[in-house]
Formats: structure tokens, sequence, C-alpha cells
């Protein structure tokens, strides 16, 4: 699984399977809590970027806002509540081909997503 940095984007690209398991971390945090998601950060990034080797997300109040920090990586914060939503965008079909992706912020109002948000696309690879 492959956690790509360009300048102006994110993107997470992962099996289903892979893409289901991190939905189920993110769905499971608890008030306070953070998680860190481990992604490969070796070979080539294919052009997209910078690969990251980690993701913080952590619960907290707000809409949901990321960013990256240098030595850290992608950190995403929010309301459980916009945790939640950032993390159904995770929930693929099984028989989802290989190029399907979400726009999360695209996607979401101000009420889960702030402004200025680093956007975050999570597709299956």
């Amino acid at each position: 699984m492959k956690l790509y940095r360009m300048d102006d984007e994110v993107s997470i690209a992962g099996s289903v399977k892979e893409l289901q398991r991190i939905r189920s971390r993110i769905e499971s945090i608890g008030e306070n809590e953070s998680i860190e998601l481990s992604f490969d950060a070796e070979g080539c990034s294919g052009g997209f970027g910078t690969l990251e080797k980690a993701m913080i997300i952590k619960a907290g109040r707000g809409p949901a806002f990321a960013k990256y920090e240098d030595g850290v990586g992608i950190v995403l914060t929010g309301n459980i509540e916009s945790l939640k939503v950032f993390a159904s965008f995770f929930d693929f079909d099984p028989d989802s081909e290989v190029g399907c992706h979400y726009h999360w912020d695209e996607a979401c109002d101000s009420n889960y997503v702030a402004s200025g948000t680093l956007p975050i696309i999570v597709a299956v690879a």
C-alpha cells in the first residue's frame, strides 16, 4: 500500500482488502486517541511526488484537516464524526476495479472537512 504526497494533494492507493483494514482502524478511534498508518515508501513513486511512510490520524475537535509535517508525514485531525466520514472513503466493493477512487475533500461539506485541508484521494491499486 502506498501513500503518495504531491505539493497540492495526497493519494492513498491499495488493494480493496488493505483499504478496508484502514477503514476499520479509523472507525475504531476513540476521543483524544490517535492511530498511525504505515505505508510502503520503497521504490519509485511513478511521477506522483514523494512516497511517505506514515499517516497519523488524531481525534480532536472540528472538521477534519489534513497537513504534511516534515519528519512525521501526513497528519489528519478531526472530531469523531468527521473521522468516520473520512473512513467511509476507504469502503470499496470487493469487485472494485483498479483505478476506482474517491476524492474525500471534494465530496464533503465544511461540517466534515476544514477549509484549506490537503486534498486526499483514496484509490484501489
